[in-house]
């Protein structure tokens, strides 16, 4: 994510509207890339009930290329040490102001999704992403594509049977819908039942937090009492954990438990405004990952509050 970046490099000016042209409904434009793989007659298994709900769905927006260009050219300052604007660090809403959209474009867009009955949540303080929920009938009706429900390898799925279309006035504006399908990602990590393991024909020993401290020369700072006092790190998941108590018993495994200022906290953030669309996931199936992903970020720094923060993915949906 591109939430946090740098202050500099001149003020940011009036940004370009994208949309020039009046909405008509009756010239459209086909979003590409916004069509699962899976969606075939071979596991097409009719359409879905027209009032099924469809909540917070993402449409992405696209910035202008001056816009890019500048970003881009921020992005390589903020990791330069001679520039000035090294580690000059934007708030989400400076962010947006300077690289999001024309206010004009958003409040057009804004408008089109409404005119279709659908309901508009949030826009993000990027600019660049617009939460709104609706039916199948009124996505259908918007985007002209119908949706489907689709068995997969013997697992039932809904999505798009066919690409995305928007009106062409909106398109210098608009990249895509995330996602009008409930196709999850899958973890690509294989757990080990030892520190030490073979692959491959090689012997694998596996890092655990001595082992960083020691890569990283980091026991000089830990003798001297800097141990992330101060800091919160913070993970966005889409699950709640499957065990908390894993916390504990990985601290005290590893020789963590003696800086007591470490903690793990659970939330649910709130969006920055309309109905709230992060409610509690429970135990998601791809729970097994939960535990390792928790205790990797705290391995090289033992000391600082550690915030879970979760929460479901839409009920029909999945980025």
């Amino acid at each position: 994510m591109l939430a946090l970046l740098a202050q500099g490099h001149g003020q940011a000016g009036q940004v370009r509207p994208l949309i020039t042209e009046r909405v008509d409904e009756s010239r459209v434009i086909t979003l590409a890339g916004n069509l699962r793989p899976e969606a075939t007659a071979e596991n097409d298994r009719g359409p879905v009930a027209d009032s099924t709900p469809m909540e917070h769905m993402l449409l992405q927006l696209q910035r202008t290329p001056e816009q890019e260009q500048a970003l881009t050219e921020l992005i390589e300052q903020l990791h330069t040490p001679a520039s000035p604007n090294f580690h000059h660090w934007l708030t989400p809403q400076e962010f947006g102001k300077r690289f999001g959209p024309a206010p004009e474009d958003a409040a057009t867009i804004t408008a089109w999704l409404e005119s279709h009955g659908l309901t508009v949540n949030v826009i993000y303080p990027s600019g660049m992403l617009i939460d709104f929920s609706g039916t199948v009938a009124q996505v259908r009706q918007a985007f002209h594509t119908p949706i489907h429900q689709l068995e997969v390898k013997g697992v039932p799925h809904i999505a798009n049977i066919s690409s995305p279309q928007i009106p062409a006035a909106l398109a210098p504006a608009v990249l895509g819908v995330v996602s009008l399908h409930d196709f999850r990602p899958h973890t690509m990590h294989t757990p080990r039942p030892e520190y030490t393991f073979t692959s491959g024909g090689l012997t694998t020993q596996a890092v655990v937090p001595a082992d960083l401290a020691t890569i990283y020369n980091l026991n000089p700072l830990f003798n001297a009492g800097i141990s992330g006092q101060g800091q919160t790190l913070v993970v966005i998941e889409d699950s709640d954990l499957f065990n908390a108590a894993d916390w504990s018993t990985f601290r005290s495994t590893f020789g963590l438990s003696g800086f007591t200022s470490g903690s793990l906290t659970q939330v649910h953030p709130a969006p920055p405004g309309g109905s709230n669309n992060c409610s509690d996931p429970g135990v998601t199936p791809t729970r097994t990952k939960r535990s390792w992903m928790r205790n990797t970020p705290a391995q090289p720094r033992p000391a600082p509050p550690f915030k879970w923060r979760r929460a479901t993915a839409p009920p029909r949906l999945a980025g």
